[in-house]
């Protein structure tokens, strides 16, 4: 018996938005470096191992990330969009799962690749 679900390839797509945003962030961090700021390191530049990272991502799906009212799509260096919104509501919101994970599919911008998933509230309190 199955007591939560998250495909392979949801799975994929959740770890490639995490990357993108990280990156981003990343980037931030640099410039900021570069324009005079001190780092948490005394100026040295930041490394990452993969435990970090994966603490990192347990902890935003399992606490920062809002399922209620965002979505994720990869296309375009990543974002993430209002479910509820005009354009977006009638594909990734349902009400019925309102803790669903909306996961735009990057082949198809209209299908949500998270609408299979389920308890997703469980696997949420699994995260953190």
């Amino acid at each position: 018996p199955y007591g939560g679900g998250v495909g392979s390839y949801l799975l994929q797509l959740m770890i490639v938005s995490f990357l993108q945003h990280r990156a981003r962030e990343d980037t931030r961090w640099g410039r900021d470096r570069r324009r005079g700021g001190e780092t948490a390191e005394g100026g040295s530049s930041r490394h990452y191992n993969l435990g970090s990272l994966l603490l990192d991502f347990f902890e935003f799906y399992g606490v920062d990330f809002n399922y209620v009212t965002a979505g994720i799509s990869v296309r375009h260096d990543g974002f993430y969009f209002a479910k509820g919104g005009a354009a977006t509501a009638k594909n990734f919101w349902n009400s019925s799962k309102p803790f669903g994970l909306a996961v735009e599919n990057p082949l198809d911008p209209a299908a949500d690749v998270g609408g299979g998933a389920f308890r997703m509230q469980m696997i949420r309190r699994v995260f953190e």
